[in-house]
């Protein structure tokens, strides 16, 4: 009984994958930026945060990401059903995209 209920749920969960990543990474990114902690304790950036160009950041990361997500499963999806042989080079571009997106982002 509770094993289909626990399956019942995961199942909806599972429908509102992206959106919910989506939403992680963008409390992640915000609470990262939120505050900082120096040594007389941990500072709080309210003020800073709360401006309308750091929410338009923050959202732009997560939906970036989630992006360069959805892409990279779609490509994986590409090769499991082998329509398209995606080589080990093309993987590595795609990390080295994600690398170099995470570097832009924190310059």
């Amino acid at each position: 009984m509770a094993n289909n209920v626990i399956t019942k749920t995961l199942r909806k969960i599972y429908q509102y994958k992206i959106a919910l990543l989506f939403l992680a990474l963008w409390a992640h990114v915000s609470l990262l930026n939120l505050f900082f902690v120096s040594y007389s304790g941990p500072v709080f950036l309210w003020e800073e945060n709360s401006e309308l160009l750091t929410i338009q950041v923050h959202l732009f990361i997560a939906l970036l990401t989630t992006g360069f997500y959805l892409a990279v499963n779609k490509l994986s999806e590409i090769n499991k059903a082998k329509k398209i042989k995606v080589t080990d080079k093309m993987w590595l571009a795609c990390s080295l995209a994600l690398v170099l997106s995470i570097g832009f982002l924190l310059i």
